[in-house]
């Protein structure tokens, strides 16, 4: 064996095996195989003194995994790490290194696109240096969300009860949802008259419906110009007549959030299933890697697609459409496209959810570089002869060449029901005459996951690839429920959120999005990911301890967390740190008149608790 080529999911080393010759062996880490340990001041396991030095420890069900790979790697001449490409990719592809740092073989970094026979060997034929800026970034978030994590949920738990967390974007997305509730029990709904009436050229024949263009807010208001449109004495004067073409612009192809919210839309979906069967597409070899932000179609792909249209009789545009990726989306990715465009939606390899995902990815890959769709369109604008107050508008769109609209399967039937009319032409009232019908404004709706993922992404909160996890997070820990298809916060949510706003910054939408702003600068090298968490840390020490001396809890003096009032079994009243295991100090309670039990007690007394 030469080469060791050492991935994340087994299923995924399986395909490759399949690919490569007797001279690579493929291995799998299943993921993660170190995490930051819990222990230390703060029980962070993180050394914030000292630069923010992380401790990492191997994760328990991953030892033997890792005594694998050493064992490999002493009969390799060359370690590729193929970890998936992005940020938790780098940061698990630079643990798997510091793991087989002593096996002294040299390291590359090998990146699979998708898992398909040319997408491994362009892989294996480009390797790398692991990219110690795009590690920096993850660990840098990781070591934030555990400082969040670590520190504030024992305050929770301390203030409202057991078994409650707070997450630097999960608590944020939480606020969001409430604050639409509010939003929704704020609004004071405002009412409206919609005014319509039934023209015709002659008063009978062919009629269509038009407009009143001007808005009536009350029913004294709405039954007069109902009086004044209703006159069979008057008459209507067309004064403008539009004509054009209106084109429908082709979808770009998928990433990660645009997938998540098709499926939520058109199927139900939760972000949660749409992922699991995503992976497994990606796994197969059937698409390209599905966590992504850039809507770039690699060369190749893209003349394979052209290809293909013109072969299956579409009209191809005759340059290749260029779709623009977001501002922070990382253009060395690849957009979700399928790895093979002849494996068409309807191919019986894959049944369920995977179909249905595959299906979604291969019509928006393939529409993305066809002809656009091309509506006819016609609006007509009418005066009342007696009264030029009174305006009637009308318009109507019908399908003049379908383009794109082809392939995602969408039969539009809108059509023009407008006579063919020349300005100065006289119109009348004709059967059906002039209707009126009382309206109210509508409360904005609630999230779905549709446009959760999209306010997420407009606020700039987490990043595609954490949705599915945050969204279920905050879900399985009672702060929202799903009723119907909507995100509804519950009692708990309103009171730890009322909470956590009253004392931390990270809940801030803009503060949350400078943050999310830094991390990218850190991936891209131009910021400092140790002066980033010095300047966060400071500011949150000084909220925490704020928060926990509103509520009296008293700081732990050894690792500044909160501490608990807790009873031993002789009856012993103390206050112990509520990082236990991790931090052992106690104190004496307020509540006592006995002393605090000695240092060498601590673990004894804290582990007698009633």
């Amino acid at each position: 064996m030469k080469h060791l080529v050492i991935v994340e999911s087994p299923a995924k080393a399986k395909k490759i095996s399949e690919f490569l010759g007797k001279n690579y062996k493929v291995m799998a880490t299943q993921g993660h195989i170190t995490d930051l340990a819990k222990g230390g001041k703060h029980g962070i396991g993180v050394d914030i003194s000292n630069g923010f030095a992380p401790r990492y420890s191997i994760l328990p069900d991953r030892v033997k995994i890792i005594d694998n790979l050493i064992e490999a790697a002493g009969y390799a001449d060359q370690i590729l790490i193929a970890s998936d490409p992005d940020r938790e990719g780098e940061a698990i592809a630079w643990h798997v290194a510091s793991r087989l740092e002593g096996c002294e073989k040299p390291f590359k970094r090998v990146e699979f696109n998708e898992i398909t026979k040319k997408g491994v060997q362009k892989g294996i034929d480009n390797p790398r240096d692991i990219d110690e800026n795009l590690f920096r970034a993850q660990e840098a978030r990781r070591i934030l969300d555990r400082i969040v994590g670590f520190m504030v949920s024992p305050f929770l738990m301390f203030t409202f009860g057991p078994k409650l967390s707070a997450g630097r974007v999960q608590s944020v997305v939480t606020k969001m949802i409430i604050d639409r509730e509010d939003e929704i029990k704020a609004f004071k709904p405002e009412e409206y008259w919609s005014i319509k009436a039934n023209i015709s050229k002659n008063g009978d024949s062919s009629p269509f419906l038009a407009k009143y263009d001007i808005r009536v807010s009350n029913e004294q208001d709405a039954n007069a110009v109902q009086s004044d449109l209703s006159d069979s004495n008057e008459f209507y004067e067309v004064i403008s007549v539009e004509r054009s073409q209106e084109k429908k612009k082709q979808p770009p192809p998928m990433v990660t959030s645009e997938l998540q919210r098709v499926m939520s839309r058109s199927f139900g979906f939760s972000a949660d299933r749409t992922m699991k069967a995503a992976q497994f597409l990606y796994e197969n070899g059937y698409v390209t890697y599905i966590r992504t932000d850039s809507v770039r179609i690699e060369e190749d792909a893209l003349k394979e697609l052209r290809s293909w249209l013109s072969s299956s009789g579409h009209s191809v545009p005759k340059s290749p459409i260029i779709h623009k990726s977001k501002g922070s989306a990382q253009e060395a990715h690849e957009c979700i496209r399928p790895t093979d465009i002849s494996l068409g939606p309807d191919n019986p390899e894959m049944g369920g959810d995977e179909k249905m995902v595959y299906q979604v990815i291969w019509k928006y890959f393939v529409a993305s570089q066809m002809e656009p769709a091309i509506y006819n369109t016609l609006k007509v604008t009418l005066r009342h002869s007696s009264n030029p107050n009174h305006y009637l508008k009308a318009a109507g769109k019908a399908l003049e060449s379908m383009g794109f609209l082809h392939v995602m399967g969408v039969n539009d039937e809108n059509k023009i029901d407008i006579p063919n009319l020349s300005e100065g032409e006289k119109l009348f009232i004709s059967a059906g005459g002039v209707t009126i019908e009382r309206k109210f404004t509508q409360p904005p709706p609630r999230f779905s996951t549709d446009t959760l993922i999209k306010a997420m992404e407009q606020r700039n909160i987490g990043r595609p690839a954490t949705y599915a996890e945050i969204l279920s997070k905050i879900a399985s820990r009672h702060y929202v429920e799903i009723d119907g298809k909507s995100f509804k916060p519950t009692e708990l949510g309103y009171k730890i959120n009322s909470c956590l706003e009253s004392f931390f910054s990270f809940m801030d939408y803009n503060y949350t999005m400078d943050m999310e702003k830094k991390l990218d600068d850190i991936a891209a090298g131009s910021v400092n990911h140790t002066k980033m968490l010095k300047d966060f840390f400071s500011s949150f020490q000084s909220e925490l301890k704020r928060a926990c001396s509103s509520s009296h809890i008293a700081i732990c003096p050894d690792c500044n967390g909160p501490m608990y009032e807790r009873m031993s079994k002789s009856g012993q009243r103390f206050l112990g740190c509520s990082a236990f295991p991790r931090c052992k100090k106690v104190i004496s309670s307020p509540n006592s008149n006995q002393s605090s039990p000695h240092s060498e007690e601590n673990a004894s007394a804290q582990n007698n608790l009633t």
